[in-house]
């Protein structure tokens, strides 16, 4: 069944395969930094990625998303 990575490890194949979960949390974050972190209304990531604000929430949450914190500006 493994004709197409015969010749590959069973630890590469491992290290090379992501779980959906990994997947998921990447997207969702990229959408959100290029939506500027806004979750709701016509330009928010839920309307990009085709949810509800409050589905995208609850994603957010289970895979432990957060906005960053806001950094200060360099005083030098």
């Amino acid at each position: 069944m493994r004709d197409w990575a015969a010749g590959e490890s069973a630890a590469a194949e491992q290290a090379r395969i992501r779980s959906l979960e990994d997947v998921e949390r990447d997207h969702i974050i990229a959408v959100l930094e290029q939506r500027g972190w806004r979750v709701s209304g016509p330009k928010g990531a839920a309307s990009l990625l085709g949810l509800k604000p409050t589905t995208l929430e609850a994603r957010m949450k289970k895979l432990g998303i957060q906005r960053p914190a806001p950094q200060a500006p360099n005083m030098l």
